[in-house]
């Protein structure tokens, strides 16, 4: 059983990533500016006047990141393409409804946030961003030479590490709240685009098979290495993803300035969506999602009447994939009960991992 002690998240939370870290710090103190798009356009390479140890470092940076883990299972990655297919919809609208206000209950997490004005300023283009990320990397075949899933990967990875750099040079950074953008945080982000998704899925009343499950995490577990998270905090399966979850709750969940003030603006940024909901149907869903304790973190507004459109929307969500399967499987032929139970969830422990 893979087990995740306090001493490990602690001293995670001193640790970055030494790979992306060196490269940023070549470009930022080398006596020629590099910007990020001359990085992938790869226009360093044939600068003479960049420094040999700088283009060293990208070097390193660009041929070591490109490379999945030995343990990487095509199998289970092209699975988790076609279950982002299926459910692309439903798991672009919990980006938004629920990873981001999970990850932004992390009360020294959300600091790091809260040092870019664009996160609050800019939200709107800033969640655009971490959209298009998502589909960079789980949409079918974006692993293949062709696709966008390795330099969009790389992009964000120098990004964190950027981001580390220049806080750091602030001067207004305490180490007590741990390193900006550190292997604990990376973890917690990993979980709240996997582990966190699935939960999310199953309240909202869709039908997920433990195979599907599996996969869906094994593909974020394979993001997350290429993201410079470390192996000791990579989950082996569905049971340490929830157990890894827990503790870093636990650690450090609580309410923060930043959190609400990251709450607020993404809530501000929905107010101009196409689509007009019921007054209230959004806070009450993402209330449902997230659960009190974690709403009542963020100061997200309390439920009205339309947390029982929620419960029927869940419902329907659920009567709905039901339905489909049953045609599906009974067209020209007599419909076999056994098969529709081999589609229901086969997790032996929904309630301990919240999933209902």
């Amino acid at each position: 059983m893979q087990r995740f002690a306090e001493n490990l998240l602690n001293d995670m939370r001193l640790v970055g990533d030494e790979l992306a870290d060196n490269a940023i710090k070549g470009l930022f103190e080398g006596e020629v500016p590099i910007s990020f798009k001359d990085i992938f356009n790869n226009n360093w390479r044939e600068n003479d006047a960049i420094q040999e140890n700088t283009k060293e470092q990208l070097s390193r940076f660009f041929s070591v990141s490109q490379e999945l883990p030995a343990w990487a299972d095509s199998r289970k990655m092209k699975k988790a393409n076609m279950f982002f297919s299926e459910y692309s919809g439903d798991i672009m609208g919990l980006l938004g409804s629920l990873s981001l206000p999970y990850c932004y209950a992390a009360a020294d997490g959300a600091k790091v946030l809260a040092f870019s004005e664009r996160i609050k300023k800019d939200t709107q283009n800033r969640l655009a961003e971490t959209g298009q990320f998502v589909l960079d990397v789980l949409s079918p075949n974006m692993f293949e030479l062709s696709g966008k899933a390795v330099t969009s990967i790389q992009k964000v990875r120098l990004i964190h590490a950027s981001i580390r750099y220049h806080i750091l040079k602030s001067g207004k950074w305490k180490m007590e709240w741990g390193l900006p953008v550190n292997q604990e945080d990376m973890a917690g982000t990993n979980l709240a685009f996997s582990f966190i998704i699935l939960r999310g899925l199953r309240k909202s009343g869709r039908v997920i098979s433990t195979e599907n499950a599996d996969a869906f995490m094994h593909i974020w577990n394979v993001i997350g290495f290429m993201l410079g998270l470390d192996e000791k905090l990579i989950p082996q399966n569905l049971k340490a993803a929830y157990d890894l979850a827990q503790l870093i709750e636990r650690r450090h969940m609580k309410p923060s300035a930043e959190g609400k003030l990251l709450t607020k603006a993404l809530l501000e940024s929905y107010k101009d969506l196409p689509v007009k909901l019921p007054n209230g149907y959004l806070t009450s869903y993402m209330r449902y999602l997230m659960g009190d304790d974690i709403a009542n973190m963020l100061e997200l507004p309390q439920a009205n009447w339309t947390s029982n459109l929620v419960k029927l929307q869940k419902l329907n969500n659920t009567l709905g994939q039901y339905t489909s399967l049953i045609l599906n499987k009974s067209a020209g032929r007599k419909f076999d009960k056994t098969e529709l139970e081999k589609k229901q969830p086969q997790f032996t422990f929904p309630e301990k991992l919240g999933f209902d």
